[in-house]
């Protein structure tokens, strides 16, 4: 299902995307694209190189430096279920207004033992 997605014009100068490559910003706007309704995507390279690069040959290790950056500043978080990898923006809801949403298909993001959904404890 096709679905309208927006970058607010706060988002070029954001503390967190000004330490993002050029490539990097391109990446996490097809991430913001290419997430459902509650923010989650398929965060293999190749799912996300598929989605937002389809017409460009990058090497897989290329797009995973890239994606790990975007987790690495906060802008994403990933997450394994069922040995797959996912990925989900944090606050997308808040950022993104939906017009009729439609629950994700994918795996919910794990909760840890402290209540946070981050790998480095970090609350979301």
């Amino acid at each position: 299902m096709a679905r309208i997605r927006t970058i607010k014009p706060s988002f070029w100068s954001d503390e967190k995307v000004s330490l993002l490559t050029r490539e990097e910003r391109l990446l996490y706007i097809g991430l913001i694209s290419m997430a459902d309704d509650e923010g989650r995507f398929p965060a293999s390279p190749t799912a996300i190189a598929g989605y937002a690069f389809p017409f460009d040959e990058l090497p897989n290790n290329r797009v995973r430096k890239w994606r790990d950056k975007l987790a690495e500043v906060a802008l994403i978080e990933i997450y394994e279920a069922g040995g797959l990898e996912y990925g989900v923006i944090p606050k997308f809801r808040k950022h993104q207004r939906i017009n009729r949403p439609s629950p994700s298909q994918l795996p919910e993001v794990p909760l840890f033992h402290d209540g946070s959904m981050s790998r480095d404890g970090r609350k979301s």
